[in-house]
């Protein structure tokens, strides 16, 4: 007996994006019809959380940002345009799973 099995499928926390996000560790066609269903559902709150994670990443842009206006020191303008740079890219990385996660495998469910 293999007690060693892995799921065909996981929820881990994304310490950079700040959400869970599913892994699925096999095809999708490969799960029966009531993992895809139990998977599909995971997925739908995964995206449900997505927006309001990207409104929490513009709000500290926006702030960073404005911090910008104070700043007369060379190291510390370049400091803050990295984190800029990093936020934009999570809400960047944000979009994107949340269109691959619609577009993948919420739109199984409703076309089925």
């Amino acid at each position: 007996m293999n007690h060693n099995l892995k799921l065909p499928y996981e929820m881990i926390y994304d310490e950079r994006l700040q959400i869970r996000r599913p892994i699925l560790h096999v095809d999708y066609d490969e799960l029966a019809v009531d993992v895809q269903a139990e998977f599909e559902l995971l997925c739908q709150q995964v995206c449900a959380c997505i927006p309001e994670q990207i409104k929490c990443f513009e709000i500290e842009y926006l702030q960073t940002f404005d911090s910008l206006k104070e700043v007369e020191d060379e190291r510390l303008f370049f400091a803050i345009n990295e984190q800029l740079n990093d936020l934009s890219s999570r809400i960047s990385d944000l979009n994107i799973l949340f269109l691959h996660i619609e577009g993948s495998f919420v739109s199984h469910s409703v076309h089925s």
